[in-house]
């Protein structure tokens, strides 16, 4: 029988898989921090309402912890798992103070521009190039402009974002890509680890 060369795909190992149990146990403290966060500004604590936010704050994290799992992985490359833990919660500490300075900012221009006898609106649809690292970076940049008042993502198709625009100076803030550069820099690799 003459020797084969060896199938790589055949040889390689499978992709490692996270059970569902270490999905749910990877969900838990982001689950305890929503939960945490509803207790806080809910004043309702009755059996119903204390119900309702923990299976809120379940799903919310169950669904979040998939979400984290689109290619292409955060996990550390020693371990092939990702989790919640792999995110770079200390860099969104940074990023958050700073987005909701840009939505005060945001909110007063488009305060002055509604309240403006002359109302100098000038609607426009642009399309902004943000080629972010992960699905999670997509998803962190198409709502930073939502909540932004002034601009709405409409739809996101690879790294093309099209967003509409209430005013030539928002356009131009966005395609100067200072959020962009922002939400990038919350998921390249800096100085710090990934789970940091």
């Amino acid at each position: 029988m003459p020797n084969s060369a060896p199938d790589p795909i055949a040889d390689a190992p499978p992709p490692p898989t996270d059970s569902v149990g270490r999905r749910l146990l990877a969900a838990v403290p982001f689950g305890v921090v929503l939960f945490g966060t509803w207790l806080v500004l809910s004043p309702k604590r009755d059996l119903f309402h204390l119900g309702l936010g923990a299976a809120t704050a379940a799903a919310v994290a169950l669904l979040t912890a998939r979400l984290v799992a689109q290619p292409p992985s955060l996990s550390a490359p020693h371990t092939g798992h990702t989790s919640l833990r792999q995110m770079p919660w200390l860099r969104f500490v940074g990023y958050l103070p700073w987005l909701a300075w840009q939505v005060v900012v945001a909110g007063l221009e488009v305060t002055y521009t509604v309240l403006h006898p002359r109302l100098p609106i000038s609607p426009r649809i642009v399309r902004i190039t943000a080629p972010l690292p992960h699905t999670l970076a997509k998803l962190t940049l198409a709502n930073s402009i939502t909540l932004t008042p002034g601009t709405v993502t409409l739809d996101v198709e690879g790294d093309t974002f099209l967003v509409h625009a209430l005013t030539e100076d928002g356009s131009r803030d966005l395609q100067g890509g200072a959020m962009s550069d922002r939400v990038s820099s919350l998921f390249t690799a800096g100085d710090d680890s990934p789970g940091t």
